[in-house]
């Protein structure tokens, strides 16, 4: 009798090992299943930072440009560069040479 509780022992010994040696390896894969979840993630977000970053300096130097612009607006060199691109005037006696492959 002796002998078959001693089986017994080991049967249930070992199938609570088995469940706790199961339950530990499910833990893990579970951990790594969420670690790598989470650098997944953080990868795409640094991906958008990036975009963001330069939308931001891109959005900079037009604010630049369009200062530097504003600032000139009172010269006359200002003022005769715009006639001459929005409204084509020209200086008096100046030819114009007009380009037709372009039409």
């Amino acid at each position: 009798m002796s002998v078959k509780k001693q089986n017994r022992k080991k049967g249930t010994l070992s199938v609570k090992v088995l469940l706790k040696s199961g339950l530990v390896l499910c833990v893990c894969i579970y951990v790594t299943y969420v670690f790598v979840n989470q650098q997944i993630s953080l990868s795409k977000c640094d991906d958008i930072e990036k975009e963001y970053k330069e939308k931001i300096l891109e959005a900079q130097r037009e604010t630049q440009r369009l200062e530097d612009e504003l600032e000139q607006t009172g010269t006359d060199e200002y003022i005769q560069r715009m006639a001459r691109e929005k409204l084509d005037y020209v200086k008096p006696n100046e030819r114009v040479f007009v380009d037709i492959s372009q039409e």
